[in-house]
């Protein structure tokens, strides 16, 4: 059987109720007595409600829901929707769930996720990519065919990915209307609302007539805070109930009263992300040799004190495709580099052709231990003979974009995303075409292995591709993950059962004070 059944298994739920419908920011506890709102400090700023150019924030604060969603426990169910199922190779079936409504009161029918889907197949960059030339048709009131140019294997990850179909009232919110104008217009079906959003903050307030039930809070109000510091500190001094994405060594002491919170699976993976097309990095063996000049055992447990864990690979133990493929070992990359002629020279700096073997590799201020970690890899890499140079920058993507100025960038991009789906991140950053392919990889073979991968629906053809493809992006350097964590949150006393989401779903409709 493959990872989502044969091509007529039904993605479907059992039992999922409203209430359980509505859960799914972690393990908040249930409602009790004591405040009313929470307040959160985030470092990433909603710049809109545009729902195609910005939809990726609506799911992780409550006010819009996808198609399917990740849950707590590896597994993707159905949210919207109450089935999905793959009734050919290349034909699913999207039956929605009775009663759903936006919070303007508009129905959600298949007329109107028809309009949704088909915007977001033409706009919607992930989308183009994942499901070229996929078309849509009303079955009944209720249900949407889809129908796929070849099979894909991943839809059920793609309709729960938030940066893929954000359903929203095409009605209220057509692509010509100014995002400006949509807050407070209630285009989403979430059990929150946004009334008030700033470029510091976003005030939300409870949807009364949300179609999964009871909401248990009446306001949520989230700033915009970039500084990690600055962000606990609200949190100790009662500014604020929850700080996410709080510095590593903040965790470790988060101050008297407040509590570090930790998500219950560890999808959050550093890629260093390797820049080919230059004059280091476009080396095979400078590549390698990088890759094997880390140690990920250090950062791991006495650079960040076990607050992260050691990656052995790709991706991380809870999935059973995972391939052992990376280690430390900084005398064979000596060996490495010198077969390739990068010879030792003044202060330890190798050196080929007159150049040296300077590397630099780019920080962003959003996650603090990205600092930290390249610290102690340019401490690590230079017995070796690189010379890596440090720089921050404001938005590492936008940076990245750039082909030169840097050598590797460090990103928190996992390798499974947040919906347990190893070919989107894999197609995205790793492939010629892929829209994320910040280091310029331009690979016949392993483009080949993605596009059989996004075919190959059982197991039994999907694992061996997923073990070549392991090796190949190891073999030749493409991406290095340094190290991997579960997300954390400082948390205060009137939420102190609050735990953070594995799968970024950071409020909800059972969120409670506890």
């Amino acid at each position: 059987m493959g990872l989502w059944g044969r091509a007529a298994r039904s993605v479907a739920s059992v039992g999922l109720a409203a209430g359980l419908v509505a859960g799914c920011g972690g393990t908040e506890p249930s409602a009790s007595a004591g405040t009313d709102t929470i307040r959160f400090v985030t470092p990433y700023r909603v710049k809109s409600l545009d729902p195609v150019a910005q939809g990726l924030w609506a799911a992780e604060w409550g006010y819009g829901e996808l198609l399917m969603r990740a849950t707590e426990d590896g597994r993707v169910e159905p949210w919207l929707l109450e089935r999905l199922t793959n009734s050919a190779p290349t034909t699913w079936t999207l039956t929605l769930r009775d009663g759903v409504t936006f919070q303007n009161g508009q129905p959600l029918d298949a007329a109107t996720l028809k309009t949704v889907l088909d915007r977001a197949l033409r706009d919607n960059a992930l989308l183009t990519a994942s499901l070229p030339r996929a078309t849509t048709a009303v079955a009944d009131a209720r249900t949407v065919t889809l129908t796929t140019a070849v099979p894909v294997a991943n839809l059920p990850n793609l309709l729960a990915d938030e940066q893929g179909v954000m359903v929203y009232d095409p009605a209220a919110a057509g692509p010509d209307v100014d995002p400006a104008a949509l807050v407070g217009k209630g285009i989403h079906t979430g059990p929150f609302r946004v009334t008030v959003l700033t470029a510091d903050e976003m005030t939300l307030t409870r949807n009364p007539a949300y179609w999964g039930g009871p909401v248990a809070l009446s306001e949520a109000r989230v700033r915009f805070v970039p500084d990690g510091q600055a962000r606990v500190l609200a949190v100790r001094n009662n500014e604020a109930d929850v700080a996410l994405y709080p510095p590593t060594e903040l965790v470790r002491q988060p101050g008297s009263g407040v509590t570090a919170a930790t998500a219950s699976q560890p999808l959050q993976h550093l890629r260093a992300i390797v820049n080919t097309r230059t004059a280091a990095m476009g080396d095979e063996a400078v590549r390698r040799a990088f890759a094997m000049g880390i140690d990920y055992r250090q950062i791991a447990e006495d650079v960040l004190d076990g607050l992260y864990t050691t990656p052995t690979g790709l991706y991380p133990p809870v999935v059973g495709y995972g391939v052992e493929t990376q280690r430390t070992d900084a005398a064979e990359a000596g060996r490495v580099l010198d077969a390739a002629g990068w010879r030792t020279g003044e202060g330890g700096v190798r050196a080929k052709s007159g150049r040296p073997l300077t590397v630099t590799v780019l920080t962003y201020p959003q996650q603090p231990d990205t600092k930290t970690i390249a610290v102690a890899m340019q401490a690590q890499l230079k017995p070796v003979g690189f010379d890596v140079r440090i720089t921050e920058v404001d938005s590492n993507y936008e940076a990245m974009k750039k082909s030169d100025g840097w050598d590797v960038g460090l990103s928190f991009d996992g390798t499974l995303g947040y919906t347990y789906d190893p070919v989107a991140p894999l197609r995205d950053f790793l492939t010629t075409s892929g829209v994320r392919n910040f280091g310029g990889i331009s690979d016949p073979e392993l483009d080949r292995l993605v596009v059989q991968l996004g075919t190959a629906i059982d197991d039994s053809a999907r694992t061996p591709l997923l073990v070549r493809a392991q090796e190949l992006i190891a073999q030749r350097g493409y991406t290095i993950i340094v190290a991997q964590r579960a997300a954390k949150a400082i948390v205060g006393p009137a939420f102190a059962g609050y735990r953070p989401s594995s799968v970024l779903h950071h409020l909800t409709a059972r969120t409670a004070a506890g």
